[in-house]
């Protein structure tokens, strides 16, 4: 007797421990049908549709210092710069207090470079979320901003986000185009930037003559003003100059670039007043700022004029 109850047991044990296992295969082979299911739910949205094709870009002038393309392109001295990205929707379970999350499989952010000093524009990408992961680890790309330069070197300023801590913290950091890396800068850095080429139009009323006929303020690109419907003024010696101007502007949402190591910003104003003048004049009516901002009765011709007159109100060069 003592014998059948002892294999009986040892039947019943054996029975018991294959049900278990088949109990855990079952649940993990359920548990990573769940997992696949839920990662086949995470949609992805991209900017795909968007980028500019190579071809887009057209470089022009004596000295190759203008750019045509699209205005979503950021153009600096040496690179026309686009981006591509595709980021994931997380299932709302995913999300936390910050929107953002560490790089997801199917993810990708690239900046894309077009070399303006090469034949062909030779194109080259930088993937931001491997150029912030090896500066930090817990951070992520949140925003471009734009170019900056400092002693010859071309930099890229975006602002990151730390994700480590429980309230996720951003900083602005400068992307090396050359190394690739991503550096500090202190605040006492003296960056230059491509609107400093407005450095002597500033010393006028440009800006709101310019909104009145409809275009943006003429940093570095001239491009349409979009907002609030209104009609840009055609009337101008730009496309008296350049007639194919005008539809990629005004039409197609293309804008007409600067490359700032090419051209002085005297030569830029000067430029800017004689395209933006009516058709047929020499000089676009503009009047200089007083010290507090008003508009002066005096006009200003030329840059050696702008010059002169922030020499005599040292309040301007402040703004």
């Amino acid at each position: 007797m003592k014998k059948w109850i002892k294999i009986h047991w040892k039947q019943t044990s054996f029975a018991l421990f294959i049900l278990l296992l088949c109990s855990v295969s079952l649940c993990f082979i359920i548990y990573r049908k769940s997992t696949e299911n839920e990662s086949q739910k995470i949609a992805y949205k991209s900017n795909s549709n968007s980028k500019v094709k190579r071809s887009d870009i057209q470089i022009f002038g004596d000295k190759k210092q203008y750019v045509l393309a699209p205005s979503s392109l950021i153009v600096g001295k040496k690179y026309a710069i686009d981006s591509e990205k595709r980021w994931a929707i997380l299932p709302e379970k995913e999300q936390t207090f910050s929107k953002e999350h560490l790089q997801k499989k199917g993810e990708y952010w690239n900046l894309i470079l077009y070399n303006l000093e090469e034949e062909g524009l030779p194109e080259r990408k930088i993937d931001l979320y491997q150029a912030v992961r090896s500066y930090n680890k817990k951070s992520v790309p949140l925003e471009l901003i734009g170019c900056y330069y400092l002693d010859g070197d071309h930099y890229f300023r975006l602002t990151i986000e730390n994700l480590s801590e429980e309230r996720p913290t951003l900083k602005d950091v400068y992307l090396n185009l050359e190394t690739e890396q991503i550096e500090d800068a202190s605040e006492n850095t003296k960056f230059t930037m491509d609107s400093d080429i407005y450095n002597t139009a500033k010393a006028t009323n440009f800006s709101e003559v310019i909104d009145s006929k409809g275009y943006m303020n003429p940093s570095n690109q001239i491009a349409k003003f979009t907002l609030d419907g209104r009609v840009q003024d055609v009337n101008i010696n730009l496309y008296s100059l350049y007639p194919d101007l005008e539809s990629k502007l005004i039409k197609e949402d293309w804008a007409l670039y600067v490359r700032t190591d090419k051209v002085t910003p005297d030569e830029w104003f000067d430029t800017l007043l004689y395209w933006f003048a009516t058709k047929g004049e020499d000089v676009l009516p503009v009047y200089g700022y007083n010290d507090d901002s008003s508009v002066s009765d005096t006009q200003i011709h030329n840059s050696q004029e702008a010059k002169a007159w922030l020499e005599q109100h040292p309040a301007l060069q402040k703004n």
